[in-house]
């Protein structure tokens, strides 16, 4: 064997693991927890293939914005996991790395939106002065008002379109969605009743032992579990639980969660969260088959 041939053969190997590792990147904080969440989820999914990868929350919350501005809807940042999975069938994914500027502060990017839209009587501007608030991508040719222009983009020497990449990031990976209603069966399919809900979304009713036992599962066979919880069992907040640990207390397990708070909160970007607090606070899970 040469020593040309040597020292392209240990460049080819290098290459390819390096395409093969991602090392997570600190996205910060931001408004859209259950956009954040759901990435999460789905990040982990792949790691557990050895595809790691970083997806773009911003892409998704961008995309939703831009249907609410466009279709005259309220603006609002909040919503539930599975409008998240919802604007990825229609949208795709873009990697982080593809990210050119970010929404920082939600509240405000709302506020503008909302007055922008009062200010413009045609789309056609408002779409184009829309685009200044938007964070940008160097995804090629996306433009919601040409037919067609669904943009591409080149990731690690392949060319996908925002669909193609997620289909070969969420290959076979499916969720189902539990909630508890007193007044239904177990079991039984019905649209929760929460204002973050506004697209009508159904889940699945179980009791909140039951969810805990299904997080507990779903997390021992290396899935990661979409939370939401918030006081008498609304929908304040969003994460996802990626591990377990032993409680303290000797009852239980405890669950840890990856926020969306950026890297310097809690220990590195998680907390601990204990059964009872499970228990007392869940709203719905969204658990991977």
């Amino acid at each position: 064997m040469t020593r040309a041939y040597i020292i392209i053969l240990i460049g080819t190997l290098s290459l390819l693991f390096s395409c093969s590792k991602e090392e997570p990147t600190n996205q910060g904080r931001t408004s859209a927890c259950w956009v954040y969440a759901m990435c999460a989820c789905i990040e982990h999914e792949a790691h557990r293939v050895g595809d790691s990868v970083v997806l773009s929350r911003q892409w998704l919350l961008a995309r939703e914005l831009e249907e609410q501005t466009l279709g005259d809807e309220d603006i609002a940042i909040r919503n539930v996991g599975p409008e998240a999975l919802r604007l990825i069938d229609k949208y795709g994914l873009v990697p982080y790395s593809f990210e050119r500027s970010l929404i920082n502060n939600g509240s405000v990017l709302e506020k503008k939106i909302r007055l922008l839209r009062e200010q413009c009587d045609k789309k056609e501007e408002l779409y184009s002065r829309l685009k200044d608030l938007l964070p940008r991508f160097t995804v090629v040719n996306y433009d919601p008002f040409v037919k067609g222009a669904v943009g591409s983009f080149y990731y690690y020497s392949m060319r996908y379109t925002p669909q193609q990449f997620a289909e070969s990031v969420m290959y076979r990976i499916h969720y189902d969605w539990y909630a508890h209603d007193d007044d239904r069966k177990r079991g039984e399919r019905f649209v929760l009743d929460d204002p973050d809900n506004r697209q009508g979304y159904e889940y699945i009713n179980a009791s909140y032992e039951e969810m805990y036992d299904k997080v507990v599962s779903s997390v021992r066979a290396g899935h990661a579990v979409y939370w939401e919880y918030g006081e008498n069992h609304a929908s304040g907040h969003a994460m996802a639980i990626v591990a377990l640990r032993k409680s303290k207390k000797g009852v239980g397990e405890d669950l840890v969660c990856q926020n969306s708070y950026g890297k310097e909160w809690g220990n590195n970007g998680r907390c601990v969260v204990t059964p009872q607090f499970f228990l007392t606070h869940t709203s719905n899970i969204g658990v991977c088959r």
